[in-house]
């Protein structure tokens, strides 16, 4: 494995291009042109898709940003989060940030000064092909260059001539067996959480945790390893809560998202009105504050679980009205993503939500094409938990 490290800053899937009208495949633009010069200039190269799982997770982007040896950042289709992140780049380092944009995008005055490699993005194959050789020739160009002769790339650096790197605070009690980049901790931890190594990636997750305690990203992963273990297990369920019990008085809606999690697996085995009451709780104070996919749609779930369990006929008609409420707002909401810019992780679970909310509000046709979609691009893991949630919900609604 190559020593130096690439971090790539773009967006993800095919996205329009404002200025131009053309829509870009971005994925194919990574995977025929920059990676394959990267990797062959010697660098390990990471596209920030590579390391994140969830919209709400951005950790180990920033350290990806600050610790690799060289940032390819491709703004084309002005994407917010690429600009934003070679923001950050030019920030806290001088040296090695090379820019990409496709041709139609227009330049922003800050960025005039800044050497871009521009490229014509072509849909025919042919076409695309011919430039990709072009741009690839350029590419490599470029990064041979900065190897034998760095120049100040960053506009922030270039104007403010005395200004000095920011260097991170060194903790006594940071690990001393792992000397490898936070990214590749955190990359490495998470590929095994997604291939189910649960035990060896809750180790990993846990000497992040106490090399950096102030983060609570990775109690929040600790939590979510230790209760995949076993989801049937009570013991397992309480340990993961007694990690982030701690943080339980906070808004943040990843922490209450999986203490909805663990509270509604402990009501599916205990049947205790107290865990749906929490569960729901939690749901609701993270949907309430971040209404995304994730947290509206459990939180309908679990009001239609408790609906079942509900003795009083008024309460039980209320709260199965309120779920189907929250499912049609979820659906209102999600239901015109474009299936070819889903391809994160995250956004793959708002096709399965897109599924559910299409079931429970009797829309067929667009369960079977948004489950269609889902299951072409969902891992085992994804598919097991979402067959075991859509089962739940044709039983409930039976």
């Amino acid at each position: 494995m190559a020593n130096k490290r690439c971090f790539v800053v773009m967006g993800y899937g095919t996205r329009p291009d404002l200025s131009s009208g053309k829509r870009i495949n971005l994925d194919r633009v990574y995977q025929e042109i920059i990676r394959p010069v990267v990797t062959e200039c010697e660098y390990e190269c990471i596209r920030g898709d590579e390391v994140l799982d969830s919209g709400l997770i951005d950790e180990s982007m920033y350290y990806g940003i600050l610790e690799s040896d060289l940032v390819v950042a491709d703004i084309s289709t002005l994407n917010p989060n690429a600009i934003y992140e070679l923001g950050v780049r030019h920030g806290v380092r001088r040296f090695r940030t090379i820019i990409m944009m496709e041709t139609g995008d227009k330049f922003f005055f800050d960025l005039n000064h800044s050497r871009t490699l521009t490229y014509t993005y072509h849909r025919n194959k042919k076409s695309f092909e011919q430039e990709s050789i072009k741009v690839r020739d350029r590419l490599k160009g470029i990064i041979e260059n900065i190897e034998v002769n760095e120049q100040i790339d960053s506009p922030l650096y270039t104007f403010v001539s005395d200004l000095q790197e920011p260097q991170r605070v060194v903790r006594k009690n940071a690990s001393k067996k792992d000397s490898k980049p936070i990214f590749e901790r955190i990359k490495e931890a998470t590929d095994l959480r997604k291939k189910e190594q649960y035990t060896e990636a809750l180790a990993l997750f846990k000497a992040l945790s106490e090399d950096i305690p102030s983060d609570p990203y990775f109690k929040q992963q600790m939590a979510l390893c230790t209760y995949k273990q076993d989801e049937q297990s009570i013991d397992c369920l309480d340990k993961a809560y007694s990690i982030l019990e701690p943080m339980s008085a906070t808004i943040d809606p990843e922490t209450n998202g999986l203490i909805g999690a663990i509270f509604k697996r402990r009501f599916e085995v205990t049947s205790t009105q107290e865990d749906i009451d929490r569960a729901i709780s939690s749901y609701k104070k993270a949907y309430n504050i971040y209404a995304d996919n994730y947290t509206g749609e459990n939180y309908a779930y679990c009001l239609l679980l408790k609906s079942l369990s509900c003795n009083n006929v008024e309460e039980k008609e209320e709260l199965k009205i309120l779920s189907r409420h929250i499912y049609r707002e979820i659906y209102e909401l999600y239901k015109d993503y474009a299936e070819d810019e889903i391809n994160t992780e995250y956004e793959i679970w708002i096709l399965a939500s897109l599924s559910a909310c299409s079931l429970v509000l009797g829309k067929h046709e667009a369960h079977k094409r948004y489950e269609e979609q889902f299951l072409s691009k969902a891992n085992k893991m994804m598919k097991a938990s979402y067959f075991r949630q859509i089962e739940k919900i044709i039983e409930l609604l039976n």
